[in-house]
């Protein structure tokens, strides 16, 4: 049996712009060109997947998340399926993942969680492929699957990423900000919102499309994190993404000392950018005031999806 381990940060899409049709406004058909402008950032937290391979004769895919059987993991799924048919890999191929965040949040964990099993099944399997090869695989299968529009590109590279140009890797571009070195992102989530269906229920219209590249243009002429987040935060509220309670919980972390705080994209969570030594304070005001809330702080991942370890064989 051949193993191999990898590690994919989780990606917060703090403000987003649909991006599916053409200059002529015609849909575009081409998935891998389908996607959005946007921000955000890489977590240090994310998804580490175990890939075991052994000789078989039907290219069976087993997945599991958490140590829990998942046939829901269709982006997974369809992606693994996709590479093993474009290396003409005929395995058994059982992938665990361990997810460190939380799922249907915002999160990136699709992306994530996919684009570390594809790593982890090339180096098991000594495929002949390259990371911007995998991310397109991960990044169409994302957005046939419409749990996603775009992560894999952020996720390949990490830290405070701005994507300035929709695509796969080798079709979008995606450009990174200055983070502060000791400085953190907290993280408060109060439930799932799954992305396929918020996806389907709002449509792109013009008002949703000009905040967004109002955002754009004013993080472009003041590439700081202060402006960011700010800018998001307006993005979130205009586009009506924030609720009551996502509001009350960005002016608490605000209050409890955060630079700035704004809502995940697409999801019931918000995220906060604080000095790591005034993470420990704004984690307990936040849990003060939403006891049911799953409160966390994680360093930003400026290193992107990568291998664990060594492979074994047996």
């Amino acid at each position: 049996m051949r193993t191999s381990e990898a590690f994919s940060p989780a990606g917060i899409s703090s403000f987003f712009e649909v991006c599916d049709r053409d200059a002529a406004g015609n849909l575009i058909s081409d998935p891998a060109r389908i996607g959005a402008r946007g921000g955000g950032f890489a977590l240090a937290r994310g998804a580490t997947s175990r890939v075991a391979l052994r000789k078989g004769q039907h290219s069976k895919i087993e997945i599991r998340i958490n140590s829990k059987p998942a046939p829901e993991a269709f982006t997974t799924r369809s992606a693994l399926d996709q590479l093993m048919k474009a290396k003409g890999l005929i395995d058994d191929v059982l992938v665990s993942i361990e997810i460190r965040v939380p799922i249907s949040a915002g999160f990136g964990t699709s992306a994530a969680g996919t684009l570390a099993s594809c790593l982890a099944l090339s180096d098991a399997a000594d495929l002949p492929v390259t990371l911007n090869e995998l991310g397109r695989i991960t990044y169409v299968a994302e957005v046939v699957n419409k749990t996603g529009l775009g992560t894999a590109p952020a996720l390949l590279c990490g830290g405070f990423v701005l994507v300035t140009e929709p695509g796969a890797p080798g079709i979008g571009s995606v450009d990174r900000l200055r983070f502060p070195a000791d400085h953190c992102v907290v993280c408060a989530y109060l439930g799932a919102i799954e992305t396929r269906e918020a996806l389907a229920k709002r449509a792109t219209n013009g008002k949703d499309v000009a905040a967004a590249r109002r955002v754009m243009s004013a993080i472009q002429a003041s590439p700081t994190l202060t402006t960011f987040l700010t800018e998001c935060r307006k993005f979130g509220a205009q586009a009506g993404f924030e609720t009551p309670e996502i509001t009350r919980i960005i002016s608490t972390m605000e209050a409890a000392g955060a630079v700035g705080a704004a809502q995940n994209m697409i999801g019931e969570a918000v995220h906060g950018v604080a000095a790591t030594s005034e993470a420990p304070t704004i984690v307990k005001a936040v849990r003060r005031a939403f006891p049911a809330a799953i409160v966390f702080s994680s360093p930003i991942d400026n290193q992107g999806v990568r291998i664990l370890g060594a492979k074994a064989k047996h």
